[in-house]
């Protein structure tokens, strides 16, 4: 810690701490335009927006100030540094700033899609000549110029403040992004004007600080008084982002990213930014439907849970249920109740497969390899990092942007083994890219290959002490020959990989490419192992895919165990078996849970054949696809963007998401529907909004004991293991990182 004075406020700070951050300790901000904590700063320091007067405290206590302004955002704190900010030299400094970036900026305010929320703007407002002094025309380019899918360039309103270039080169990695030519014709553009092809593009609208990046869905549609904003978790995979939506007049208008450092930092991917439109969609689900005379018609409420309850009643324990992945956890804890307790059936499933493996003598353990041991933040401080089976970028974009971040900021180093018979993605932002090592093995040879870096390790001593000598004594018929021989791996890739992992903190990522093979248990165990060896027990990582995948498991959705991992008493079958038997004419009654089970299914001419020999499905959903076609009864659900509830993302982090606006008056929350059918059914379930249920979880699922509506907050609980090995002072169901949450 250095001492400091700012405005005559004297503080402590770390030293090397930039000046611009140091301020904000004390509430003074900076004026800035290029500055971002969280990029780099090569290209930094370029906008001179945050330039302050500098000088240093003498011996004798005086101070000597520096004659010439200098800039906040590259100002490290060192001992006995003296800061002012508003001297009229440095208010005068800043209007000449303001003065030469207007020279071009064209004067579009009230056309601008960033007018209302631009720095700019509202620095020239605050320090801005009311005139210039500059008569020469401004340069013109062509309007609109369509950089990408999704975003739309504006070069006139450029500032040159770098913010795009280094997201691209710093945080996603694809620098599609950068500066062409020099001098008064510099502009921001891709090489040779090719489409700016990105996984993460939104996040350079965000960052843009005027409206030269703008959203091609957003433009021209609100302005920003216009709008009403709702915290919310993006749903479109299992990273559990934090996002804001921004709504007006019943219409979702636009997805922007919403800060939680455990999670998502402040990013979001394109798939989520650009892909929450659905909730507006016209294939939406509004209002109950019936098939009558063949086809479906729209029903009251009241005739569609009658009908349901009915059938259901008749079913009694031979009914089936399946999905539910992409529905909140209070949803799936009063439809597996509904299931158990009103119904007596233990028929329930929301894996789509191709594997199902049942939980065996210890839940936990299989829970642990269908879950990420540590959290997203912590892969920031691995030493080595093994992705293998994986695509990460397209099954997980924050946790790939993690990864990516351990390398680029603090040095980690990536391996990544993939199948051979994995399909390659010729586009940008990929493990390889920066992987300091990528090999394709044979597909299922897995077990074999990690086996060989394990006796590269002993061969080679690259661990200490009685590691070493124990994994001798573990691998006496192994040789990394061997290993090549079983995985089609070069035996010197395999002494490179093992020589990368062997040294720090080991964190192992694996994915679908493993995870939907049949020897997937055994590699995984193999994986543990290996993390065992190299002291990082705990560290693999096998994060669920869909957005709710994690809740669905912890609350009970499996047919051989109940909420929190419990054993059932009667087990049932899973998707895979319920299929085979709805197929054969043996299910009564089959209830779909909010998924298209006939394009989700690994298996659709088997998902076919079981909807077309039921004699009863109930679809609950969200849109009219073509499993909800083929329904006699349709119950519409509403989306997150229509309910309060909470999420867990494929870290076991219980996020909260909140109401922003209703779609349909006709369209009812699931758990809603589930409690009412079980009143129906004599098994009263008296819930009247989602805290109660939330409160009801924490109650009854152990490791959900600290998840409770206030312990959520903004930024999630993260749930433990029992006797996690990091987290064993940590009781169950308590928050496994106190100071994220």
């Amino acid at each position: 810690m250095v001492n400091i004075r700012i405005n005559g406020t004297s503080l402590q700070v770390p030293k090397g701490e930039k000046i611009i951050e140091s301020a904000r300790r004390i509430g003074i901000d900076i004026p800035f335009f290029c500055y971002h904590p969280r990029l780099s700063m090569e290209a930094g320091a370029n906008c001179r927006m945050c330039l302050v007067e500098t000088g240093s405290i003498g011996p004798d206590g005086s101070v000597r100030m520096m004659p010439k302004p200098q800039t906040a955002c590259s100002l490290p704190a060192s001992e006995g540094l003296v800061i002012e900010t508003e001297t009229p030299k440095i208010v005068e400094a800043r209007r000449g700033v303001l003065e030469f970036l207007l020279i071009n900026h064209p004067l579009d305010c009230p056309i601008c899609d960033r007018g209302g929320e631009c720095p700019l703007q509202n620095n020239t407002l605050h320090y801005g000549p009311p005139t210039t002094r500059f008569i020469e025309e401004k340069r013109h380019f062509p309007k609109a110029y369509p950089l990408s899918e999704h975003v739309v360039f504006d070069r006139e309103r450029c500032i040159h403040c770098a913010r795009c270039t280094r997201f691209t080169s710093d945080i996603s990695g694809d620098s599609r992004l950068n500066f062409l030519k020099r001098g008064a014709d510099m502009e921001v553009n891709t090489f040779g004007a090719s489409v700016y092809e990105s996984r993460f593009s939104g996040n350079v609208i965000e960052l843009c600080p005027v409206g030269a990046l703008l959203s091609r869905d957003y433009r021209f549609r609100a302005r920003p008084w216009d709008l009403i904003t709702q915290k919310s978790i993006c749903t479109r995979c299992s990273n559990g982002c934090n996002i804001k939506i921004d709504h007006r007049a019943g219409k979702l208008v636009r997805v922007n990213a919403r800060v939680n450092e455990a999670v998502n930092e402040e990013w979001t991917c394109d798939r989520g930014k650009f892909g929450m439109g659905y909730v507006n969609a016209d294939t939406r689900l509004l209002r109950p439907m019936m098939r009558r005379e063949n086809a479906l018609q729209e029903v009251g409420w009241d005739a569609a849970l009658q009908e349901v309850a009915s059938r259901l009643r008749e079913a009694g324990e031979k009914a089936a249920g399946v999905g539910g992945a992409a529905l909140p956890n209070e949803d799936l804890y009063v439809w597996q109740r509904l299931w158990r307790e009103a119904l007596g059936s233990p028929h329930l499933d929301h894996r789509m497969g191709p594997r199902f493996e049942a939980a065996g003598e210890d839940p936990l353990a299989w829970a642990a390899h269908h879950s990420m041991g540590m959290s997203i933040a912590d892969l920031e401080r691995a030493r080595s990092i093994l992705v293998i089976g994986s695509d990460l970028v397209d099954e997980q974009p924050i946790v790939y942007l993690r990864v990516r971040k351990a390398w680029r900021f603090h040095g980690a180093r990536v391996v990544e083994l993939r199948p051979a018979d994995a399909e390659t993605d010729t586009g940008s932002c990929h493990v390889r890219d920066f992987a300091a090592l990528s090999a394709r093995y044979r597909p299922g040879a897995e077990v074999a290959l990690v086996r060989g870096v394990l006796a590269a390790m002993a061969e080679e001593e690259l661990l200490e002490g009685e590691a070493s000598a124990a994994l001798r004594s573990a691998m006496p018929t192994w040789t990394p020959e061997r290993a090549a021989e079983e995985s089609d791996v070069p035996s010197q890739t395999i002494r490179a990989v093992a020589r990368l992992l062997a040294p720090g903190r080991l964190a192992v990522i694996s994915g679908r490419e493993l995870t939907d093979r049949a020897h997937a248990g055994e590699a995984l165990t193999m994986l543990d192992e290996l993390l065992a060896m190299t002291g990082s027990s705990g560290n693999l990582a096998v994060p669920v895919r869909e957005v709710n995948a994690q809740g669905a498991m912890d609350l009970g959705i499996l047919p051989d165990l109940g909420p929190g991992y419990t054993p059932v008493e009667r087990k049932g079958k899973d998707t895979q078996r319920l299929l085979e038997a709805c197929a054969r004419g043996e299910v009564p009654a089959l209830w779909v849970m909010g998924v298209d089970l006939l394009n989700a299914f690994h298996d659709p001419e088997l998902a076919d054949r079981a909807l077309a020999a039921c004699p009863f499905v109930v679809y609950a959903g969200h849109f009219l696809d073509a499993t909800a076609s083929r329904a006699h009864v349709v119950l519409p659900l509403q989306t997150s963007v229509e309910r309060d509830g909470t999420f867990t993302n494929c870290e076991r982090r219980v996020q909260r998401f909140f109401r922003a606006f209703e779609v349909s008056p006709e369209v009812r929350a699931g758990w809603f529907v589930c409690a009412e059918l079980a009143g129906r059914l004599g098994v009263p379930m008296p819930y009247f909004s989602a805290r109660e249920i939330q409160l009801d979880i924490a109650r009854n699922v152990s490791i959900y004991a600290g998840c409770t509506p206030s312990a959520l907050g903004d930024q999630g609980v993260r749930w433990s293991f029992p006797a996690e090995p990091e987290r064993e002072s940590e009781p169950a169901g308590q928050p496994a990182d106190r100071a994220e949450a």
